[in-house]
């Protein structure tokens, strides 16, 4: 197994303890460290001052181990933090993941257990005629409002078993560990204080240091640390003792209670479902079955039992510590809903860090893996009700979302998550997710005795007098309509309403169980029967869509009509079981089946007609919507995402667009890219007034710039400012002009990227608009970089300096930056470029913006590669390609990936080359960049070499010839050189 597939995951990794050897004028020292990424080493300053040489040493006495000497990157003597610069050797540990860093909460009372793992003198040891360090996991307790003065956390350990020199501290040499609390670097540990005894070990509280920096020194420490908001740590995960008592279950969403209360044995399938949930190595439950078998009843009942504390089958298993309820036919199935159902059910600490991470808009990689590292060992079982509402025709998932995270779960060594889904068609897996996944077939109804019971407790007074009826009368009835529970409820509803003719249970069968498709056919002449005020108040359920309070049903209707009797109509709507009545939430909903016939059967037009309705309830909304500026999570806009949905159902596009362009900027800038870009496909194409379709046509542009394709990006606001420009509406015109050469830019048409960017800037300035000009500006100087044309850059480089000095702004100092070091890239003036990156990346996380740190960090590296220095430059280009991976955009990421592997290449790490240049080839297809070939003949030629360098001189040639010369990109001379080299 590699080094990378063994990584233990989040917390203390005992590969990356560091070992520091310091020599200094007057002797040595040792201290203790960790590698928080590839190149870099945290300890305290005190280790490492004053030394002449340091030496790091990792893995040791494991396989593996190394030692490679070390420089100090950044110290600073107050905060007693220092960050070293290690190159390990060829072979070294392969650091991918960086280490996550945290806070304790200072505003309570508490205990917080913490691990810290060092090199002590009292583990000074004796063999083979040498000394040396064991090495110590010093695990304790931090008191949480102990040392506040000093900003310092006081360590208590179990204390040194030994003293070996009394005029120093035994925990000498422990200075520098890393102090964990769960997951997360939370300080580094400083001094010992004899005094205080031996238990006790004082150590830098990281939120504290970073909190006493100056401004530029806590950005550049941010930057090596990796922290995008060093001024607000999230809170380290778990963040207690340990102690803690076990929570009790707790339910998050509606629960799916269609027939549970008549829930019939189902005693096999239960077991069957019990045992797949019981097995660690199963991730989802489907139960399949056509619609009406009572596949949600029977989900329902293993929910309600977890619920109550009880195992679902004859066997105890796991409990779980939470239940989320979700249903495409109530609140709806997303990765949006799942995430924050799961994070309700962590408590309020844990809750707010997901929803920071959530609006952070980082990868769907990152958000699930803070979402594990929140759950820790908590069971979390989520019912996902009707998932074939969500299947392509070939049964694999619509959601591209959702469908990352099956892939997601399936593939990841731990994950507390059981799913629990029904569906009317067995979702289609890769054949290697396949075994992660379990059937439970629910193709027969109840068997007949448990049927016929159902339809005895459906009339428990007799009044219908199907109690009264024999068993034998009762199996028949059953089996006529093959014991399918909502037929059943269905054949006793329509004998509950014929009590003026009296029909028999027998006379009903006759009627109906001829019909193909019993359940709907048994509905759908239901339906026929019900008179207009009660097809209203169904009509109205239907389109809801989800549970509603009575009151809230009443006030629609009473919209609608307001001498309709809502509330009569309701009551005896229950009575009849055709609505179902969930009294521990005060809601009532209708079943999915007499939904889809209620909707199918509305007429259009008329006063209580399905747009009339539809209208209805999204005004009903309206009324509970938020105003904007009290918009803090994504539950605050559910009502106009509710509005939306009913408008478009209503056909009134015109009205449902301008209700997403209120909301459309805020869901991509809080994490919901894709969700927007569904909304407006929704009303794209439908929509009559010209200002309310520019409106949506620049604001969906701007989404698909986020969510690609780029292409289409580009048509939609080109097609923006052809309509602008008829409108006269400028403001407009200047933001499509300006999307519409981000989007070329990024395409790679660079001379529509100019054009089109010159009249945004020209535009912005006419009228008065500083921010929209300057963006405008820096995107005109990176087209004429891309263009060769590095002069002209550089001339508007300098004059976004000068704003940048005019107004203090940081973000435009970042921007001003970024466009020179970009032109300077152009010209080849490579020092100057590599310093220019350093400083733009430091200025733009200063700024608090990660807008272009991947392409600052990019130029950087290549021009370490042009300095021959490619040891620096690999480590500054994975830097880059993670900044690319947050901002989730695969071109940026590939171009940072082909040139890692490049630098690679530079220093004989071919088999690092190969794999980096295949993910740089996967990157670019997706992005659909012309580079993507040259990563491909790059991978070959470093897998044919050595053994083939003539092979691999050709892959090489082939690779030169596929790069166009972008700035951006490693210069095509480069792989020729190496080519001749190989073939001479």
């Amino acid at each position: 197994m590699s080094a990378e597939a063994a990584d233990p995951g989040p917390g203390i990794d005992p590969r990356r303890i560091a070992e520091i050897i310091v020599e200094t004028g007057s002797g040595g020292r040792r201290g203790s460290g960790y590698l928080i990424s590839s190149g870099s080493v945290l300890t305290a300053a005190h280790v490492v001052a004053d030394a002449t040489r340091t030496v790091v040493r990792c893995c040791a006495d494991r396989p593996g181990e190394w030692s490679a000497p070390a420089a100090v990157t950044w110290a600073h003597e107050d905060t007693d933090l220092a960050v070293l610069t290690v190159v390990p050797p060829a072979g070294g540990l392969p650091v991918t993941d960086p280490a996550r860093f945290g806070r304790i909460a200072d505003d309570r009372h508490g205990v917080v257990g913490v691990h810290a793992v060092g090199f002590p003198l009292w583990k000074r040891r004796h063999r083979d005629g040498a000394y040396f360090r064991e090495l110590h996991q010093a695990d304790g307790t931090v008191a949480a409002l102990s040392n506040l003065r000093t900003g310092t956390l006081e360590m208590t350990v179990k204390p040194a078993d030994a003293d070996p020199d009394p005029a120093t501290s035994p925990w000498a040499g422990m200075s520098g560990a890393a102090v964990w609390a769960g997951g997360t670097i939370i300080g580094v540990v400083a001094e010992h204080h004899r005094p205080e005894g031996p238990r006790r070990l004082t150590a830098v509280r990281l939120d504290y240091a970073l909190r006493r920096l100056g401004a530029a020194v806590r950005a550049e420490l941010a930057r090596l640390l990796g922290l995008a908001d060093p001024e607000d740590l999230p809170l380290a995960l778990p963040g207690d003792s340990g102690d803690e008592e076990p929570a009790a279950v707790r339910v998050v969403g509606v629960p799916v209670a269609y027939g549970i209360e008549l829930f019939k044995n189902r005693t096999r399938e239960r077991d069957e479902i019990a045992r797949h949930l019981s097995d660690p190595t199963i991730r989802m439950v489907t139960v399949i079955g056509r619609r009406g078998i009572g596949k949600s009843a029977l989900a329902a009942k293993v929910m309600d039992l977890l619920d109550r504390g009880e195992w679902p089958g004859p066997t105890p298993g796991p409990q779980p510590s939470g239940l989320v309820n979700l249903s495409t036919r109530t609140s709806g199935i997303s990765l949006e809903r799942l995430y924050f159902g799961c994070a309700q059910l962590l408590g309020s600490e844990r809750e707010a860090h997901l929803r920071t991470v959530w609006a952070a808009d980082g990868t769907t990689q990152d958000r699930l893996d803070a979402l594990l590292a929140a759950m820790g060992d908590r069971l979390i079982v989520i019912l996902m009700d009707n998932l074939e509402d969500l299947l392509h025709d070939d049964c694999t998932i619509a959601d591209e979302e959702l469908a990352v995270f099956l892939d997601w779960l399936f593939r990841a060594p731990r994950a507390p998550l059981r799913l629990l889904v029904t569906s009317q068609e067995p979702v289609r897996l890769a054949p290697e997710l396949r075994r992660f996944a379990a059937h439970v077939e629910l193709s027969e109804g109840l068997m007949p005795a448990e049927a016929a019971a159902l339809l005895r407790e459906l009339d428990r007074d007799g009044s219908l007098g199907i109690a009264g009826l024999s068993d034998d009368e009762l199996l028949h009835a059953a089996v006529r309509v093959h014991g399918v529970p909502r037929a059943l409820e269905l054949l006793v509803g329509v004998l509950a309403d014929e009590t003026e003719l009296l029909p028999s249970l027998r006379d009903v069968l006759e009627d109906f169980t001829r019909r193909e498709n019993v359940v709907a056919d048994l509905a759908q002449d239901r339906y026929k029967q019900l008179d207009e005020p009660a097809r209203a108040v169904l009509g109205v359920l239907a389109a809801l869509r989800a549970p509603a309070a009575p009151s809230a049903v009443e006030e629609i209707l009473h919209g609608l009509d307001p001498d309709l009797p809502a509330s009569p109509v309701l009551t005896s709507l229950v009575r009849a079981h055709l609505v179902s009545l969930d009294r521990a939430s005060r809601t009532v909903a209708l079943h999915p089946l007499d939904a889809d016939i209620a909707c199918a059967r509305m007429p259009w037009h008329g006063p209580l007609g399905r747009q009339a309705v539809e209208r209805e309830i999204a005004s009903w909304y309206a009324r509970q919507a938020r105003p904007q500026g009290t918009w803090r999570t994504l539950e605050d806009i559910e009502p106009h995402r509710r509005r939306f949905d009913h408008l478009v159902r209503a056909g009134d596009h015109d009205a449902a667009a301008r209700v997403l362009c209120d909301i459309s900027e805020w869901l991509v800038w809080h994490g919901s890219v894709l969700a927007a870009v569904k909304m407006h496909h929704d009303v794209d194409g439908h929509i009559g007034d010209e200002r309310v379709r520019l409106a949506h046509t620049v604001a969906y542009g701007h989404a698909r710039l986020s969510a690609g394709p780029m292409r289409q990006a580009a048509e939609l606001f080109a097609e923006a400012v052809t309509l602008a420009e008829s409108l006269g509406d400028r403001p407009a015109l200047q933001n499509a002009l300006f999307g519409l050469g981000d989007a070329h830019r990024q395409l790679g048409d660079l001379a529509a990227t100019v054009a089109s960017l010159a009249r945004a800037t020209e535009l912005a300035r006419e009228l008065g608009d500083t921010e929209r000009e300057v963006h405008a500006l820096l995107s005109a100087s990176l087209a004429h970089s891309y263009l060769g044309d590095g002069e002209r850059a550089l001339t508007c480089a300098d004059q976004l300096g000068a704003r940048a000095e005019a107004s203090g702004d940081p973000l435009t100092t970042a921007r001003a930056g970024n466009a020179r070091t970009i032109a300077l890239l152009t010209l080849g003036r490579w020092r100057e470029t590599a310093d220019a990156g350093a400083e733009t990346a430091r200025a733009y996380r200063a700024a608090g913006s990660q807008e272009a740190i991947a392409y600052a960090l990019n130029a950087r590296g290549i021009a370490l590669l042009a300095l021959d220095d490619a040891a620096q430059a690999a480590s500054v280009l994975e830097e880059a390609r993670h900044e690319a991976s947050c901002m989730e955009n695969p071109r940026a990421e590939g171009v940072c990936l082909f040139n890692l592997a490049w630098a690679f290449w530079c220093d004989d790490r071919l088999e690092e080359c190969a794999t980096t240049a295949d993910r740089a080839s996967t990157a670019l297809e997706i992005a659909g960049a012309t580079q993507a070939a040259a990563a491909r003949s790059l991978a070959a030629a470093a897998r044919a070499c050595p053994d083939d360098p003539r092979s691999a001189a050709e892959s090489l040639t082939r690779g030169a010839a596929a790069l166009d010369g972008n700035a951006e990109v490693i210069a095509p001379a480069w792989l020729a050189d190496h080519a001749r080299r190989l073939a001479g």
